[in-house]
């Protein structure tokens, strides 16, 4: 199998892409399809409400043709006698001109669901070009558009003969019938070849909806750069990342430094390992780690508590099982307790800084209240 190149479109489209070509309009759907149910759905609307349009018709030919002598031009002017007549002949019209709106709709949404977007519209200078213009006339998908095209209107006067070669005999006989039985003999045959229209359309319309879903597919293929692009726009950029990282990581070592002066005891490996620990008795229910690393970083923690005269003492095992057991700012574990303690208990006798003192100090005061 040959090596996938960044330009060749190999990968299925990204649900991004896809909502990216919606909200621009570029959708599949057939007009095909569209339009065959929509003569269906007009000749339905059309048997079941031809009663009613043609009473409206009957009566407005009636009003117009009776009062003839007292629709005077001399006394109406043209115009509005015109669109008078245009309406009350329209309004014959308007049920199956609705059931048609709405068969449209329907088929609309079912094709493309509902989206609202005026990209489409919005005016492209670039398809003014003469050149690239002209080039579409001369492309694959303009040749298979243009075979698609006579494949359809063959296939369409094929079922059109079809329908009418069977009944070439009742269009002879439609000059025998008397003229009041002539209009149920010539909408028969209009509804005899209207239904196969429609009907072939129809299938048209789903075959060519399904190549159209098919193109539309394929045309949003990715190339691999395309992917890594997009994945990198919704992930963010590497580079942006590990940089936003180093600055976390840089504000949380600031901040875990400024806490070492705070604490009440380091201990040391002596070299590997440096942990610092606070414990307030009366906030904190065991010693908790403000603080820790390994060799530089155990250094300058050495660096600042020397500067800050925080004590340092050096417990080897203690200081590694810290370290490797201890999350900052997490308090040490139960199994630590008597270790950490007898540690803090000799801290607390060579600790002489005044705020340690002064904690002490209130510390006992606390307890002989409490006693």
């Amino acid at each position: 199998m040959a090596e996938d190149t960044g330009g060749e479109k190999t990968l299925p489209a990204s649900p991004q892409k896809k909502q990216r070509a919606r909200e621009e309009g570029n959708i599949a759907r057939s007009q095909d399809l569209t339009s065959g149910v929509a003569l269906g759905a007009a000749l339905l609307a059309l048997v079941l409400l031809a009663h009613s349009m043609q009473n409206g018709l009957v009566e407005a030919m009636r009003y117009y043709m009776g009062n003839a002598d007292r629709l005077r031009l001399d006394e109406m002017p043209l115009m509005p006698l015109t669109l008078r007549m245009m309406l009350d002949y329209g309004l014959a019209a308007v049920p199956i001109m609705l059931a048609l709106l709405a068969v449209g709709l329907a088929v609309n949404l079912a094709q493309v669901g509902v989206i609202f977007t005026a990209k489409p519209i919005q005016p492209k200078f670039e398809r003014l070009n003469f050149i690239s213009g002209m080039k579409k006339f001369f492309t694959v998908r303009s040749l298979i558009e243009l075979a698609k095209s006579i494949l359809k209107l063959t296939f369409a006067v094929w079922v059109v003969w079809l329908a009418v070669r069977s009944r070439l005999p009742d269009f002879i006989a439609l000059m025998n019938v008397p003229p009041e039985g002539l209009s149920a003999a010539v909408g028969a045959l209009v509804v005899a070849v209207w239904w196969r229209i429609a009907l072939a359309m129809i299938v048209i319309g789903i075959f060519d909806y399904g190549y159209q879903y098919w193109q539309h597919e394929r045309d949003l293929r990715m190339t691999r750069e395309e992917a890594k692009q997009e994945l990198r726009e919704m992930e963010g950029d590497p580079h942006i990342k590990r940089r936003i990282r180093q600055i976390q990581r840089q504000i949380a070592m600031k901040r875990m430094m400024a806490e070492v002066p705070k604490a009440d005891v380091i201990i040391t490996n002596p070299t590997e390992f440096a942990v610092a620990l606070r414990y307030d008795m009366n906030k904190m229910n065991a010693p908790v780690v403000i603080a820790k690393g390994q060799r530089l970083l155990a250094q300058r923690i050495r660096e600042l508590g020397e500067e800050h005269k925080v004590p340092i003492v050096q417990k080897p095992e203690l200081a590694r099982v810290l370290f490797k057991t201890v999350e900052l700012n997490q308090a040490i574990p139960e199994t630590l307790f008597h270790a950490v303690a007898e540690v803090l208990s000799f801290v607390y006798g060579i600790d002489r800084r005044a705020e340690k003192i002064r904690e002490r100090q209130w510390l006992m005061q606390d307890l002989r209240t409490a006693v």
